[in-house]
């Protein structure tokens, strides 16, 4: 089967299957080889199938690998998983709640009474009730923006963070269900000096990261800054 002909089979798209790659937990028969575009056996179809069930039924990639390699077993992951939605359930339920009592207080922006809205919050949360953070959002771990850079200079290489010289966080939701496509955009300009030799390096480019917590691409470009004279 064509990349075109699996996908519409299985109501998915190219990023998907990239996604379940990328995680490890699918790798198609025959690969493709130079410029050719995959050819899809009916195991890998099936394979797929299973992902998209087992995915949609709420299981993570990473319970999947598990199960794949022997680590988990089905019933275990779907008891482990079971127990994490219904305890994000109950997050959003009391999330809910709150959202009414605010929607029947009429809340403005400008006279919001935070203290008022923290006391209940703190309040229940010490009675056991737990509230939506943002990591509930989009189950949210962002890839890591460590990277080994090489000095052209001396050639020797060193851990740098490109989160300290990020200028642009962009994202925008797509329609496919899989979340905003982000986009970190960083440039050292002058403020970057190799460990090793002392060199003025500009480091700038971009980490696309998609779907959310996922690693996607990235283009790094490094260059020395000539001294003035």
């Amino acid at each position: 089967m064509r990349p075109k002909e699996i996908q519409e089979k299985l109501g998915i798209d190219a990023e998907r299957i990239k996604f379940f790659k990328r995680e490890g937990v699918f790798s198609p028969e025959n690969p493709p080889l130079g410029n050719q575009s995959t050819n899809y056996t009916d195991s890998d179809f099936e394979n797929l199938k299973k992902l998209v069930v087992l995915t949609k039924s709420g299981l993570t990639c990473s319970d999947i690998k598990k199960i794949q390699n022997g680590k988990l077993s089905l019933q275990e992951a779907i008891v482990s998983r079971t127990n994490i939605i219904k305890n994000d359930i109950a997050r959003k339920q009391n999330a809910l709640i709150l959202l009414s009592e605010m929607l029947d207080d009429k809340v403005k922006f400008d006279t919001f009474e935070t203290e008022h809205y923290w006391n209940i919050i703190s309040s229940r949360e010490a009675g056991g009730e737990e509230f939506v953070d943002i990591e509930d959002m989009y189950d949210y771990q962002s890839v890591s923006l460590i990277r080994d850079i090489c000095c052209p200079n001396c050639g020797e290489e060193n851990e740098v963070d490109l989160e300290d010289y990020m200028y642009d966080h962009s994202s925008y939701e797509k329609e496919n269900g899989m979340g905003p496509d982000i986009v970190y955009s960083f440039d050292s300009e002058y403020n970057y000096c190799c460990p090793h030799c002392g060199a003025s390096l500009q480091i700038e480019g971009w980490i696309r990261e998609y779907p959310v917590g996922a690693y996607d691409s990235e283009e790094i470009n490094i260059c020395e800054i000539e001294k003035d004279e």
